[in-house]
């Protein structure tokens, strides 16, 4: 009976524990796509691409990521896919278009919990204000690929983004990340 009691007592802490820790979302844009068919809209990785999916991986591996959500195309399932298989997760879709309901979602799901989001240029910035953050830059180019955005979201529901990179830093983002130092 003490046994069991203990046991409940641990349940109980690790649950409360868990509830008042902060949520952190980390969201990246998809890596590096094929471009040489602009008629292809669900286009697959490079090797470059495939190597900074790798290099996401290794940049989260010792984060305990619990979900990672991407949308329904190749090359985002694809930059999620090496840091799945590593964490034994499934890969959960959410769709761009719902954007405001996804974020509410994923909120309620994940509280106090880690998750990573994969989308695109155009979309990263904006699930990192559907998910109550501020826009940490003002736009990514498409030739952009090595953000790493760490929101993080404490119980009282006050927000702070992280600007960090990840992989091999191309050219453009190396001014970008030399403007965030100063």
């Amino acid at each position: 009976m003490k046994k069991i009691l203990f046991l409940l007592l641990l349940l109980s802490l690790n649950t409360r524990a868990q509830s008042n820790s902060a949520t952190t979302i980390y969201l990246v844009r998809h890596a590096e796509k094929v471009t040489d068919d602009p008629t292809n809209k669900d286009p697959t990785l490079t090797n470059s691409g495939e190597n900074r999916a790798v290099a996401l991986a290794k940049k989260l591996k010792k984060t305990t990521i619990t979900s990672i959500y991407t949308t329904n195309y190749k090359r985002t399932t694809a930059t999620a896919m090496p840091l799945a298989k590593k964490l034994k997760k499934e890969i959960k879709l959410y769709d761009i278009k719902e954007l405001k309901t996804e974020a509410e979602t994923i909120l309620k799901d994940n509280k106090g919990k880690n998750v990573l989001i994969v989308g695109h240029s155009n979309t990263v910035l904006e699930t990192i204000e559907a998910l109550a953050g501020k826009r940490p830059i003002a736009s990514i180019s498409d030739h952009e690929y090595d953000y790493l955005f760490q929101l993080s979201i404490a119980q009282d529901g006050t927000t702070n983004v992280k600007v960090m990179h990840y992989g091999e830093t191309n050219s453009h983002s190396e001014g970008q990340q030399m403007m965030h130092n100063r």
